[in-house]
């Protein structure tokens, strides 16, 4: 079976499938690549303001990279091998429209790392999540080590890499690592229904809405506000702004006074 993505258009929202069932998803070369071309041939794509990523099958999101595939690696056969993936996931990351993963299954190693780098992640009841790598004697390396205590803090970071252990929907939900749990019949539609609500709004702004917010997180509280600031200033008079804002006057000018909403926030 050809290693693939699956694309469907569903309005203003891409569904990119992760097309390996018979492996579990398992994220190999091919697969990372047609994933990478996949985002970059969205992109260009107008019609689309929301990306949901999944996997193939009901078992599986992504069991994690294809170990059949690193057999043999010499050490810096494995270093390129990360720095390769890296780098994919960080163009996941900083993608300008915004990305949920659907975790349908389980997410283990490289398939958790892949859904760290969207934005959001929705998971099935049935789901479950890892870090395994330290049963091989190793750890993530897809920036795993550095997105998840961005997450959900260092201590429960350490824990779940240090050990191996592999976490259900639930903890992962208190744990602030997914967004919904919701059941497996109805994982599907529930983020399409929330990517649908997120596409109705101005795709310049949620570009620059994620922009703003990476920012503070990569270069701190400071630089956040002056370009949260920008990004205001920069948004404000655009077409689709003024006609947001003139809707909104019209919804009420027979109220006698405004609701407590401040447009500009």
């Amino acid at each position: 079976m050809m290693e693939t993505i699956c694309q469907e258009c569903i309005g203003a929202v891409t569904v990119l499938t992760l097309s390996r069932p018979e492996r579990m998803n398992a994220l190999n070369k091919p697969l990372l690549q047609s994933l990478d071309d996949a985002f970059a041939q969205v992109a260009s794509d107008e019609r689309t303001r929301v990306i949901v990523l999944t996997g193939a099958g009901e078992k599986a999101f992504s069991a994690g990279a294809d170990i059949k595939e690193q057999r043999g690696f010499s050490s810096d056969d494995a270093y390129a091998h990360m720095r390769w993936g890296q780098a994919i996931f960080d163009r996941i990351e900083m993608f300008t429209k915004p990305t949920i993963a659907v975790l349908n299954g389980v997410a283990l190693g490289g398939g958790l790392e892949l859904a760290l780098a969207c934005d959001m992640r929705v998971a099935a009841d049935t789901a479950r999540l890892g870090f395994p790598e330290i049963t091989l004697a190793s750890f993530p390396g897809w920036g795993g080590t550095q997105r998840l205590p961005a997450l959900i803090g260092a201590s429960r970071a350490m824990q779940m890499m240090c050990s191996g252990e592999i976490q259900s929907a639930q903890w992962a939900l208190q744990a602030g690592l997914v967004n919904d749990v919701v059941s497996a019949s109805t994982v599907m539609n529930h983020a399409i229904t929330l990517a649908a609500s997120i596409a109705r709004h101005s795709g310049e702004a949620l570009a620059m809405l994620k922009s703003v917010v990476r920012t503070g997180l990569t270069d701190g509280r400071v630089a956040g506000l002056e370009a949260e600031a920008r990004g205001v200033a920069a948004l404000w008079g655009t077409p689709a702004q003024q006609a947001a804002q003139e809707a909104f006057f019209s919804r009420n000018k027979t109220a006698t006074t405004l609701p407590p909403f401040d447009i500009a926030g």
